[in-house]
């Protein structure tokens, strides 16, 4: 039954998008968290420093996977915010200070919500127009010229 379950995962994660496996590492972080938190209350720590280590995990992978070369600024702010939950999951396990988590998990919501976001209302704006153009607009050429390079790379 394992094995079934184990292979219907893995199936349904490699039909995903980029976008959509990138939300799903947020889901999983927020997850961890979530969990992290509660073993924090109860005071099982060995618990605790399991799932903060999960939470790691997940925010080094998204960290390590940015790419740095055709990303630009917006790979250079995911880094840096990536590398600064990073630094904060390290003073939660040394501090086991609650408030941390609810700081941590402020930021991985917003990036998540902002994934979750991306591409949406495009279909919609492009649909005005015949050829998918936005008009003579100078920066939707500029996003035309940008859209295929990736500023994420992620490895499954």
């Amino acid at each position: 039954m394992n094995n079934a379950l184990a292979n219907y995962r893995k199936n349904q994660v490699s039909g995903m998008s980029q976008k959509e496996l990138i939300v799903l590492l947020y889901d999983g972080a927020l997850k961890f968290l979530d969990q992290a938190n509660g073993h924090l209350e109860e005071k099982e720590t060995n618990e605790f420093a399991d799932k903060l280590e999960r939470v790691h995990r997940i925010v080094y992978h998204l960290y390590s996977t940015l790419d740095f070369e055709n990303g630009g600024e917006i790979a250079e702010k995911l880094g840096s915010l990536y590398a600064f939950i990073i630094s904060q999951l390290y003073v939660l396990n040394s501090t086991k200070n609650s408030k941390l988590v609810e700081s941590i998990k402020s930021i991985l919501t917003n990036l998540r919500d902002g994934w979750q976001n991306v591409g949406k209302g495009l279909d919609s704006e492009n649909s005005q127009y015949p050829d998918g153009k936005q008009g003579n607009d100078s920066s939707s050429n500029d996003m035309e010229n940008t859209s295929g390079n990736n500023a994420l790379s992620v490895q499954v």
